[in-house]
This record gives C-alpha cells, sequence and structure tokens, in this order.
C-alpha cells in the first residue's frame, strides 16, 4: 500500500514529505494509517502480489477531518494596561491543523458567584454562538462577543483593549465596568467545506486591579 498527500486545505502544509509505502502480510486485511495531516487528500494505491508478480493497482482517495486550531499558551501574563474600563492584552496568532485559521474572537463574560465543588475542574468550552452586547441582557446571556479580528490582522502578536468602546466587524466593544469582575475569552475558528471548528484558550480572570491566566 502507498500513499501520498495530494492536496490540503492548509495553504502554508509541505506535502512533499506526506508519502509512504506499507507492506502487509496475505492474512492481515486493515491498516490503520497514522501521522496524516489534518484537513489533507491522500492517494492510496493498494496492490497484491503474488511469486508471479504485482497485479493491477487499485486507487482511491481519501480527505482527513481538519482540526482545532492550536492556541498559543500564556502563563500568568499581566495585562499591558489597565484602567477603570479596559484591559489592554497581548493577543497571539494560533496556530492552524489541516485548514488556516479565518477569524479571532474576544469572548466576554461576567464573572457571577456561583458554587462548584471543591476540586472540580473548570470545563474548556467555545462559543459558538455569537451574542452582541446590545443583546446579552435580552437573552440573559452572560457572555458578548466583543471584538471579531479577521485573520489578516493577527499574523503576529499585538496587544487589544478590552472595552475601548470601538466596534469590530460588528460587535462593540463596550467599556468594562470597573465594579463589576468578567472573564475575558480568546478563540480561533478555522472554516473547511462548510465544516467550522473553533478552540479558546484559557481564561483571563478581569478585575479593576489584577489580572490571571
Amino acid at each position: 500500500i502507498s500513499y501520498k498527500a495530494l492536496s490540503s486545505f492548509d495553504t502554508e502544509f509541505d506535502l512533499s514529505n506526506q508519502s509512504g509505502k506499507v507492506f502487509k502480510p496475505a492474512n492481515e486485511t486493515s491498516h490503520v494509517f497514522s501521522g496524516l495531516y489534518p484537513g489533507s487528500t491522500y492517494s492510496f494505491t493498494i496492490r497484491a502480489s503474488t511469486v508471479k508478480g504485482f497485479g493491477p493497482p487499485v486507487i482511491t482517495q481519501f480527505t482527513t477531518k481538519i482540526s482545532a486550531p492550536l492556541m498559543p499558551a500564556y502563563d500568568q501574563e499581566t495585562p499591558l494596561n489597565q484602567t477603570d474600563s479596559t484591559v489592554t492584552v497581548l493577543l497571539k496568532p494560533a496556530q492552524s491543523r489541516g485548514a488556516p485559521v479565518s477569524k479571532y474572537q474576544v469572548v466576554v463574560e461576567e464573572e457571577r458567584p456561583r458554587r462548584q465543588r471543591r476540586g472540580t475542574a473548570e470545563i474548556l468550552r467555545c462559543y459558538p454562538v455569537p451574542i452582541h452586547f446590545q443583546n446579552a441582557t435580552l437573552l440573559n446571556s452572560q457572555y458578548y462577543f466583543s471584538a471579531e479580528l479577521p485573520m489578516s490582522e493577527l499574523r503576529a502578536p499585538m496587544p487589544f483593549s478590552i472595552g475601548d468602546n470601538r466596534t469590530y466587524s460588528g460587535y462593540w466593544n463596550a467599556p468594562l465596568l470597573p465594579h463589576k469582575s468578567y472573564g475575558i475569552y480568546y478563540q480561533a475558528v478555522s472554516t473547511a467545506n462548510g465544516v467550522r471548528i473553533t478552540r479558546r484558550n484559557h481564561k483571563h480572570i478581569l478585575t479593576r486591579c489584577d489580572i490571571t491566566l
């Protein structure tokens, strides 16, 4: 069985080293190929052989599913700047895995007191449903999208101010209230062939005086 990569949704992926060959004994009828790149189309050629030589090949193609972008690590970083209504943090590009990152989203969630069992870890989830600040109260939502940034604007780390009262791709980055505590989430979105994959980073806990990851 020989295989090689033909194409990938990720235009920056190097296809040249994605090929190989596997020999299987006659009594084995399956094989699992590992290490294939997400979001890529591979050609597989299967040929049977006997003492007389090889028979005609059978060729088929398969496309692997795209994976969520790999988010950058944040190691207890302090904000670049902080006021009563804004917090400036450093946003870092995500690494694509099978499909280019199409956009980044900044999500603000109001931190409300809630009971939690000791030792219970927070569930790392994404926010697939965009909610504007103006609709958060109407929908009884604790979170809202404060900004959406195209991939072209975040090719390198850049500072971003949550609460700067500006609009980004239709989302109002409303000023933060000094007497409230917020969770700030940063997520990346990849889309290919109608399939959308989102992954977010860990939470920033924002208050008037400190920020921790």
